[in-house]
């Protein structure tokens, strides 16, 4: 089997025919398993003797790429962010993604917990777990100051990263422990406001959450509270006064938000991502940019870096505002994505 592998005119990966670069790749990639092997991805590892040296430009001494399968891409031994070939890394790099509830994630967590359903604004581990895994290596400490019934820790759970959280509500606090136990020690049933004494700085790789969309759910629509009160489930996250879902005034909201995710800065590491899955959203017939208003918030300490627009296209439409004036139906998400950088 061919060790090396180069970029053909057609622009095909091809294995390469050269005995001598084959041999000399054989012995390059032996030294690589020697001098990575702490920091290559989990598969390459567990499949060495399928993995070969690359090199676009067929300079075999100076091939610092490896890969398994050319339909995947090669893996770049200068990647300090994530485990990612480059085809992988260039999917995820687009500015927008559709993405509904998958009944795979809905049924396991029926399976695992009943009670899962009790929470009133779940989403998808599978989603976030495309999060997980570009911004962190395998076995990297991720947190959600606003962990819900463990979505984002499902997700670490999946790729092998070391989740960590903060959940208000005892009752999602002992969903979560169902969901996955091993990380158990690591979630905290408490106020995120407190967040900085939970956990020592410096100790994530990585924060993806999404926190409340203001108090809209105390405010949602008569069928959504009618439906979930008929079958015994919550229409609002609790009933705590602490919990920041539960505050009415927009600005005093922003600012406790806002506080939470700068208090998360100094338990990242040094260019550690930060990613706050948002909205903006509509009051009384007034418009609140909640997420515009937080991204500037956080940039007292962030760097805002960029943002991925999550789109649900299978939410059904309502008539707002005809015939009189424009109203959007709000299908999207922003996906914001800042860095810790000093």
């Amino acid at each position: 089997m061919a060790k090396f592998y180069y970029k053909n005119k057609a622009k095909q990966i091809v294995p390469s025919d050269n005995e001598d670069e084959n041999v000399t790749a054989e012995k390059i990639l032996a030294q690589i398993k020697i001098e990575h092997s702490s920091t290559l991805p989990r598969e390459f590892l567990e499949r060495w003797k399928e993995v070969k040296l690359y090199s676009p430009k067929r300079n075999v001494s100076k091939a610092n790429q490896i890969l398994i399968r050319t339909e995947d891409g090669a893996y770049s031994l200068r990647n300090k962010l994530n485990h990612l070939t480059g085809k992988k890394w260039t999917i995820f790099t687009c500015s927008w993604f559709i993405f509904n509830a998958l009944h795979s994630d809905l049924a396991e967590e029926k399976r695992i917990c009943e009670d899962s359903v009790n929470h009133p604004a779940t989403y998808s581990p599978t989603m976030i777990q495309g999060f997980v895994e570009f911004f962190t290596k395998e076995g990297g400490h991720v947190l959600d100051p606003f962990a819900g019934i463990g979505s984002s820790l499902v997700s670490c759970q999946r790729s092998g990263r070391i989740g960590y959280g903060v959940e208000l509500k005892p009752e999602y606090y002992r969903t979560i422990i169902k969901r996955v136990p091993e990380f158990s020690d690591n979630i905290v049933n408490g106020d995120s406001s407190k967040i900085a004494e939970f956990f020592e700085p410096n100790k994530f790789d990585f924060s993806i959450s999404s926190p409340p969309y203001w108090d809209v759910l105390n405010r949602s629509t008569k069928d959504f509270k009618n439906n979930r009160d008929k079958r015994g489930l919550d229409s609002t996250y609790s009933n705590s006064e602490i919990d920041v879902g539960n505050i009415s005034d927009y600005h005093l909201f922003l600012d406790e938000l806002s506080n939470i995710y700068l208090q998360i800065y100094d338990l990242l590491k040094t260019d550690a991502y930060l990613v706050v899955i948002v909205k903006n959203i509509k009051k009384d017939g007034t418009f609140y940019p909640l997420a515009w208003d937080l991204a500037k918030r956080l940039t007292e300490k962030y760097v805002l870096k960029d943002e991925r627009i999550w789109i649900q296209d299978k939410v059904s439409l309502a008539p707002y505002g005809y015939p009189y004036s424009w109203t959007a139906n709000i299908l999207h998400h922003y996906c914001l994505i800042f860095r810790k950088e000093l």
